[in-house]
Formats: C-alpha cells, structure tokens, sequence
C-alpha cells in the first residue's frame, strides 16, 4: 500500500479489505491507480509458510477478480472518492463495506447496484498480485507461468521484507 510506484502504480490510492463484490470475499489491497490502462489492481497478501499460499491463494485472487469484473465505473469512482476522502479508514484494518463505499446506502442490495453501476470493467484493466514475506512455495510459480502460458492471466509476485517491497516477478 505504501509503496505502489515499485509495482507500477505511482500515486496509486489503496483500500484494505474490501468486498468488491456480493460473492466475493475481502480482498486484502485493492489499489486504485491514478491512470494508464489499470483501473485496479488486487493484492492478496500470505505469509510465505501458509498453507494456502502455495497454489490455493490463486482461487482467492480469482474470487476477487470475478468479483472485480462486476464493478461498474460508478463502483470505481466510489472507492476512488472513499481511499481519497478517508485514507485512513481506506488503509485501516477494519472491513470495507458497500455501505462505506456508497456513502451509507442500505441495504446492501442498493449498494451493490451503485458499485455494478455504469460500464462494467475489463479484464485488461485488472491486476492481480500475491504478496509474499519469503520466496514462494516451490508450487506457485509454476503453477502461475502455466496459466499465463495457456489463459493469459498474468498474476505477479511481490516480495516483501517487513514493510519494504524487496522483489516483484
């Protein structure tokens, strides 16, 4: 979050555990760059020894991203207008709701409409990391060259070192 510029995203605003979707689950950093060809980017931190980040940690990323495929460009410019009117709830441990993002919409189904409002996201306009606290199971990067290879989803890798990105692939 504090450091978008060494994977690309310069000025980028970021919102921690936020649901971008109904079925979709809370994503650790969604970051929201301030221009180019991606409109967000998805990071799903693990720490290296986890079970799941071998190869499991890939379904998540995939959750978000259909989730994120569901937001609309009024979605977008909500959290844009949240992460900079609130950076510090934006940044804060505490859950993201479609409440917060929408001003206090309730229920949650006029919510979700708002978010899913307008033209819907691309996939070429989506990014998505997993973040690491040590190298990666001998299984991930192999398992996400293969998918790049033969589906074109391009899922980087950023190594981390306390609070200071070391690496990205």
């Amino acid at each position: 979050m504090n450091q978008p510029e060494r994977i690309g995203f310069p000025g980028a605003m970021a919102i921690r555990n936020c649901r971008l979707a109904l079925h979709a689950g809370r994503v650790d950093v969604a970051l929201l760059p301030a221009g180019g060809p991606i409109k967000l980017a998805l990071i799903e931190a693990k720490i290296s020894t986890a079970g799941d980040a071998a190869s499991k940690v890939i379904g998540q990323l995939l959750m978000y991203y259909s989730g994120a495929l569901l937001l609309g460009s009024e979605g977008l410019r909500r959290m844009r207008e949240f992460a900079a009117k609130d950076p510090v709830r934006a940044q804060s441990r505490s859950t993201v709701s479609p409440k917060r993002l929408t001003d206090g919409l309730s229920p949650p189904d006029r919510a979700w409409k708002v978010l899913y409002g307008g033209e819907s996201l691309l996939p070429q306009e989506i990014k998505l990391f997993v973040a690491l606290d040590n190298p990666a199971h001998r299984a991930l990067v192999p398992t996400l060259s293969t998918l790049r290879m033969h589906h074109y989803l391009d899922i980087g890798v950023i190594l981390v070192n306390g609070t200071r990105i070391e690496r990205v692939h």
